[in-house]
């Protein structure tokens, strides 16, 4: 399926050489037939013996209607460049060129019409030259042309062969998953309701399915759907199409909108990076902050543009730039696009995507930014992906250049190559910059080293703790402990991190300390002091006391009660003892049989019980 556009200036018999070659008048509007003079887009279509059909897109061809030649070539696959052989090269012929060169339409054949005016041969091989000389470093350099006219019906068959034969060697368009229809035309038909149409790019459509409408994201469905005034159930993409919409009325959309196949495939921004280039004919420079008028796809936005690298840029200079819009936009990776003065209108250069996802950059980082965009150019989708990875460190595969022209698949099968070739990182879902891991890997094993230096005696940090600090989502983060793990380099017990080499260790005057503390146990073997009791008599000592809980020196029960171990593991065994005797402890019994009070029997049975020693049956405890 492919879409032929028209281009040329006023009166050069655009519209007629439709008629001519399709039987269909693209003028619709009962003002162009006043005038004779087309105003709007125009649509007709060529079926080939092959049973191929050729989608036509007529454009008007006054400097006032400008603004939909440009909304016409969007998603054209070549282009019918029409120059009246009276006239020859025209003002309007100039910039419908160099719109399909920012277009990056590389197709095309030239109509020279009107050759029934002409008497001399030689005036049109003259004509020819300087047609040749003007297209000489265009995308259209090695267009055929092909002499006609449409009032006599000369050579119109020759050119459908042209046509013809062009259309073998394009490229048809891809279907990756994800449609996209930029509409270029709004009515309603009478019973049926609201009808939109445009061309289909990126994806198949399909008759009952559901699509989303940008801006505005209103859902809706195809109730039917055709193409070339044919009714079908499927779309292919390349392909001129007619959608009746369910519940939509024609005041909530219009030209310019989008319609995607769901919300994941919008991606849309106030703030894109772009490349331009400036026509070579320019006559005042393009400088940064400048309002423009920028055209993408079927959507005329105002925006403020900023230079990246540069102040101001005269005619037939490239540089990269950021736009910033009122309103957002909703791109793709690779989305050609017009801008023009807004007053008075004029064309003044076009430019490709690179981020449709950008922000502002600041002052300071512009070399890297530069850099950055320098690299996207390239549209290679491994020279995409290291950017976006660069940009956004890790990012889930399926969030990876969906705002692109490539296909979820295309993504996947990359992501996994680079990873074999040690690129990028892949975890579960996630990608992740070489460069950055290394950073979270470092980062890791800095915080434990700082955490062991302040608390020597601790055994580390929680896994928790850790997770918090480090800034990667918790898939990466499990799957870098444990690497981490698996290298020897650091260890985990009870959820507790550390450094492979930490081992805590005490300082002479903190043995001291320890060998105070324990001499204490020993003489309150009755009444053990509480962690509180112990800070207030042995001021300074917390940190050793938590070490030596940790290195299981000391026993602490619920409510911050402490014992030591030697003596807890006594107690218990002796209530172990007496349960296999008696069945049954009481409090009152434990009192008796070690001279606690109260405060300490409760937290002891509690830990007794979280240990599965005992459990309570009423007011007495039994062996588990």
């Amino acid at each position: 399926m492919f879409v032929i556009g028209t281009a040329g200036h006023i009166d050069h018999g655009k519209s007629a050489l439709v008629l001519a070659l399709t039987g269909m008048d693209p003028d619709r509007l009962p003002e162009e037939k006043k005038r004779g003079m087309t105003i709007d887009l125009g649509f007709a279509w060529l079926p080939l013996s092959s049973g191929e059909v050729i989608g036509i897109v007529d454009v008007p061809g006054h400097k006032d209607f400008v603004r939909n030649v440009i909304t016409g070539t969007q998603g054209i696959d070549a282009a019918l460049l029409v120059i009246a052989a009276d006239d020859g090269w025209m003002p309007q012929t100039e910039e419908h060129l160099q719109i399909l060169n920012f277009f990056g339409v590389e197709h095309g054949i030239v109509a020279l019409t009107k050759v029934d005016l002409i008497d001399d041969p030689n005036w049109l091989d003259l004509v020819e030259d300087d047609i040749r000389r003007r297209l000489k470093g265009t995308k259209l350099s090695d267009a055929s042309i092909v002499r006609v006219s449409a009032r006599e019906g000369t050579n119109i068959e020759e050119l459908k062969n042209s046509l013809r034969e062009l259309i073998s060697k394009i490229i048809e368009k891809r279907d990756i998953g994800k449609r996209c229809l930029p509409i270029d035309r709004v009515f309603t038909i009478k019973g049926s309701g609201t009808v939109v149409t445009g061309t289909l790019i990126n994806g198949s459509l399909e008759q009952g399915e559901k699509v989303i409408i940008f801006p505005g994201n209103f859902s809706t469905r195809v109730r039917t759907l055709e193409s070339y005034k044919e009714k079908t159930n499927r779309a292919q993409p390349g392909t001129r199409v007619a959608l009746n919409l369910v519940g939509i009325e024609k005041e909530d959309i219009k030209r310019g909108d989008i319609i995607f196949g769901g919300e994941k495939q919008i991606r849309s921004s106030k703030i894109i990076d772009a490349k331009i280039e400036l026509i070579p004919q320019l006559a005042n420079p393009l400088k940064s902050n400048m309002q423009l008028a920028v055209y993408l796809g079927t959507r005329e936005s105002l925006g403020r543009i900023t230079l990246l690298g540069a102040k101001a840029l005269k005619s037939g200079e490239s540089a990269f730039s950021q736009f910033r819009f009122r309103e957002p936009v909703a791109t793709r990776i690779g989305d050609h696009f017009i801008i023009r003065w807004p007053s008075p209108p004029a064309t003044i250069g076009g430019g490709t995507v690179l981020d449709p996802l950008a922000s502002k950059h600041k002052l300071k980082d512009i070399e890297n930014v530069i850099s950055s965009l320098q690299t996207r150019s390239s549209l290679e989708i491994k020279d995409l992906i290291f950017s976006e990875l660069a940009k956004n460190q890790y990012i889930e595969v399926g969030n990876l250049l969906t705002a692109s022209h490539f296909s979820s698949q295309e993504v996947t099968d990359c992501v996994r190559l680079l990873q074999n070739k040690n690129k990028l990182i892949l975890v579960g879902s996630w990608a992740i910059d070489v460069a950055y891991w290394q950073k979270q890997i470092d980062k890791v094993l800095n915080i434990l080293a700082r955490e062991h230096s302040t608390h020597p005696l601790g055994k580390g940090l929680s896994q928790v703790e850790l997770e918090n600090r480090l800034d990667i989502p918790k898939e990466p983060f499990n799957w870098l402990i444990a690497t981490l793990i698996d290298s020897g380099k650091i260890v985990r017990k009870d959820n507790i991190i550390a450094l492979a080499t930490h081992k805590p260790r005490l300082s002479v005057e903190q043995e001291l300390v320890v060998s105070r503390v324990l001499e204490l146990f020993e003489k309150e073997r009755t009444n053990p002091p509480t962690k509180r009791e112990l800070a207030i008599q042995m001021p300074n000592s917390e940190g050793i006391v938590r070490f030596m809980c940790q290195q299981n020196m000391l026993i602490e029960l619920p409510g911050g009660v402490l014992f030591d171990r030697k003596h807890y593991e006594a107690v218990k065994k002796e209530i172990i003892e007496f349960l296999r005797s008696n069945d049954t402890i009481s409090i009152q019994q434990i009192r008796d049989l070690f001279g606690f009070s109260r405060k300490h029997i409760l937290p002891l049975l509690n830990k007794l019980e979280e240990e599965m020693v005992i459990r309570r049956h009423g007011d007495v405890r039994m062996l588990v």
